[in-house]
C-alpha cells in the first residue's frame, strides 16, 4: 500500500514504516502487464492441451449439463467462465430472478459484458447460447422455479453447483436464513429429483463453524453441530416477524461474527441430515480475493466492493486511513481462480465415490499451508505498492493499525468523519452534493464487519483439498490448480493491487507513475501540516481544559 504505516501494538510502541526506504522498482504497472500477456501466452497453451483430450477433469464435464446458482457473483462468474474455457461443457442453466426491471435474459446479457469473458467472447464466441436462464429465486420455496424449467433441470442436469448466498454480514437473520439456509435444503430437494445428476458441490465458508469459541482452533474438514436445527429455524424465518426473530436468536448467535457464517453453519446441517444418498460435497473457501492468473491475473469483479476488495480500494485511493487490526494473526486470502478449480475438481472427484453421509467429504480452501500474516501483508503493500497507486487517488495514502478499539474509533474519526464534515460542508456553500460522510458511514460499517476476521485466526486443516490436488494428473495440476501452496504471497498481493486499480478504478495508465509520484509527495506535505494541526488543536483544547479545571478546584 502507498504508506506510511503506523502500527501501534499492544507492548506500546510505535513503529513507522516509510517507503521512501523500502520502495522497489520493480514492481509496477507495466510489469502487472507483463505478466498478463505471460498468462494469455498460457492460456493459448492450456486451449490446445483441451483439444487434445489430455485432460481427466476435461473429459468428466464434457457434453455435460450445469445448474449454477449465484452466477451473478464474484465466484458465479468466474466457474462461468472456466467452464466454457476448459471444459467444454454443453449448457450451464443458470438461476437467476428479474431485478430492478430487467428481464433475466437482460441480467445474463449484463453480466456477460465483465472483463472477465472477454477471451471467451473472442475465442469461443457461441458460449453464450449455451447459457440458459431459469428464471427462480434461491430464496423462494421450490426456487421460486416453474413447472417446465424444473422438468428441463430434472431430466437434463449433471452436475449442481451451489454458488449462491446472501454474503452480507449484516443481513438479519430472517433473510439470511431464507437464502442461505432455506435454499440449499430447496436445492438438495430439487437434486433428489434430477435423474441424470453425478455429483453436487455446496459452496459453504471456511469460517462457517470459525466461531469465537474457536479461535486460535483447529476447524477440521468435517461436519459440527449445528447451532440450530436447519428445519427449526426454516419455519421460524418463514411464520415469524423480522425483529422478533432478531431478537430471539441473540443467543445462539453469540458465539458467531455475523448471520452470515451463523446461516451457513447451520446450512451445512441440512446437508448432514437431508441429503442422504446424494453424490455432495462441500467447499469451503476463506477469503476470496481477485483471480492470481486465470483468466486474467488480477481479475476482480467490479461490483465487489462491500467486501475486502472495497478496503484495498479505499487504501489505494487514499480514502480509508485506519482499522483495527492485529499484525500476528494470519489472515487467509485465497485467489478466486483457486476457488474454482477446488469446486470444479471436487465435483469431478465426488462423483468417483459412492454416495455416503458418512463419507461426504468437505474442502476447506485456504493458506494453511502457505500462510500470511495480517502484518506481512501490510509490510508487502508498504514495502513495494506504491508504483501500483492510481493517478486518481483523493488524497495521500498511509495507513494506521491498531489492535484498540477504543483507540481505532477514534482515529477513524479523526482521519475520516472530521475531513469528511469540513468537506461536506464545502459542498453546501458551492452547491454541490454532500457525499462524503455518507461515504465514509459505509466504509465504517465494512471495516467493522472485517474486524473480527483481522484480529482473530484459526488452524484450518486442509487435507482434504490436498489430497484433491495430489490425486490430478500433472496435466490437471497445472489447468486446474488448487493448490494454495503454489501461490507467491507477495505476488498475489501485488495482483490484487493491480485488479482493483484495472477493474474497479479503470486506471492502466502505464506512463503516470511520475505524475503519481508528485502528486502523492504534495498530499504528504499538506497531510502531514494536517496532522501538526490537530496535534496543535488537541494541545489547546486539553490546556483550555486543564485551566478551567485548576480554576474550581
Amino acid at each position: 500500500m502507498c504508506v506510511v504505516l503506523f502500527s501501534l501494538r499492544p507492548k506500546g510502541s510505535l513503529n513507522v514504516f516509510d517507503p521512501s526506504k523500502f520502495c522497489v522498482t520493480n514492481i509496477d504497472m507495466e510489469s502487472m502487464l507483463a505478466l498478463e500477456r505471460e498468462a494469455q501466452d498460457h492460456q493459448h497453451d492450456v486451449a490446445k492441451i483441451i483439444a487434445s483430450g489430455a485432460s481427466d477433469v476435461e473429459k468428466f464435464y464434457a457434453g455435460s449439463n450445469i445448474f449454477l446458482t449465484g452466477g451473478t457473483g464474484f465466484i458465479g462468474k468466474h466457474i462461468i467462465e472456466k467452464l466454457f474455457r476448459c471444459c467444454n461443457v454443453n449448457k450451464v442453466y443458470l438461476l437467476l430472478r428479474s431485478k430492478k426491471g430487467k428481464t433475466v435474459q437482460q441480467r445474463i446479457d449484463q453480466i456477460l459484458k465483465d472483463p472477465v469473458f472477454e477471451s471467451l467472447q473472442k475465442y469461443k464466441p457461441d458460449f453464450v447460447t449455451n447459457i440458459i436462464p431459469i428464471e427462480g429465486d434461491i430464496s423462494e420455496k421450490e426456487l421460486g422455479i416453474g413447472a417446465d424449467d424444473r422438468n428441463i433441470i430434472t431430466e437434463q442436469v449433471n452436475v449442481i453447483i451451489h454458488a449462491a448466498a446472501n454474503v452480507n454480514f449484516n443481513e438479519n437473520v430472517k433473510a439470511a436464513t431464507l437464502i442461505n439456509v432455506r435454499g440449499i435444503r430447496e436445492i438438495v430437494r430439487l437434486a433428489k429429483c434430477c435423474k441424470q445428476l453425478r455429483s453436487i458441490v455446496h459452496v459453504s465458508t471456511a469460517y462457517s463453524h470459525a466461531s469465537k469459541s474457536r479461535v486460535r482452533q483447529a476447524v477440521k474438514e468435517q461436519f459440527y453441530d449445528s447451532p440450530i436445527p436447519p428445519n427449526a429455524i426454516i419455519e421460524m424465518a418463514e411464520t415469524i416477524e423480522k425483529n422478533k426473530l432478531e431478537n430471539m436468536m441473540q443467543q445462539l448467535l453469540e458465539d458467531y461474527p455475523n448471520t452470515y457464517t451463523f446461516s451457513k453453519a447451520v446450512a451445512e446441517e441440512v446437508i448432514r441430515t437431508e441429503a442422504r444418498g446424494l453424490p455432495i460435497c462441500i467447499v469451503r473457501p476463506s477469503i476470496v480475493i481477485s483471480s492470481y492468473r486465470e483468466p486474467l491475473p488480477g481479475w476482480v469483479d467490479p461490483w465487489n466492493l462491500n467486501s475486502p476488495s472495497g478496503f484495498v480500494l479505499g487504501a489505494y485511493t487514499g480514502i480509508i486511513h485506519v482499522a483495527r487490526s492485529t499484525g500476528d494473526v494470519v489472515i487467509s486470502f485465497v485467489p478466486v481462480d483457486i476457488v474454482t478449480n477446488t469446486i470444479l475438481v471436487a465435483a469431478q472427484e465426488n462423483a468417483k465415490r459412492q454416495p455416503d453421509l458418512d463419507n461426504t467429504k468437505i474442502y476447506n480452501v485456504t493458506n494453511n499451508r502457505n500462510p500470511l500474516l495480517w502484518g506481512q501483508y501490510i509490510k508487502i503493500n508498504n514495502t513495494s505498492g506504491r508504483n501500483l497507486i492510481s493517478s486518481r487517488a483523493i488524497w495521500y495514502c498511509f495507513f494506521i493499525e491498531t489492535p484498540y478499539k477504543l483507540l481505532s474509533v477514534l482515529l477513524f474519526w479523526l482521519l475520516h468523519f472530521v475531513p469528511a464534515f469540513l468537506v461536506d460542508i464545502a459542498c453546501k456553500l458551492i452547491g454541490k452534493r454532500p457525499i462524503l460522510i455518507q461515504t465514509y458511514k459505509k466504509i465504517y460499517k465494512l471495516t467493522s464487519a472485517l474486524e473480527f476476521f483481522m484480529n482473530n485466526e484459526w488452524k484450518f486443516q486442509d487435507d482434504n483439498t490436498l489430497n484433491l490436488y495430489l490425486n490430478l494428473s500433472n496435466i490437471d495440476r497445472d489447468i486446474f490448480n488448487c493448490d494454495m501452496a503454489t501461490i507467491d504471497n507477495k505476488e498475489m498481493t501485488h495482483l490484487w493491487a493491480y485488479g482493483v486499480r484495472k477493474y474497479i478504478i479503470k486506471d492502466v495508465n502505464v506512463k503516470n507513475a511520475d505524475q503519481v509520484a508528485r502528486k502523492q509527495f504534495l498530499l504528504k506535505i499538506v497531510t502531514y501540516f494536517i496532522l501538526v494541526l490537530y496535534i496543535y488543536v488537541f494541545y489547546k483544547i486539553i490546556m483550555t481544559g486543564y485551566s478551567i479545571f485548576t480554576k474550581f478546584v
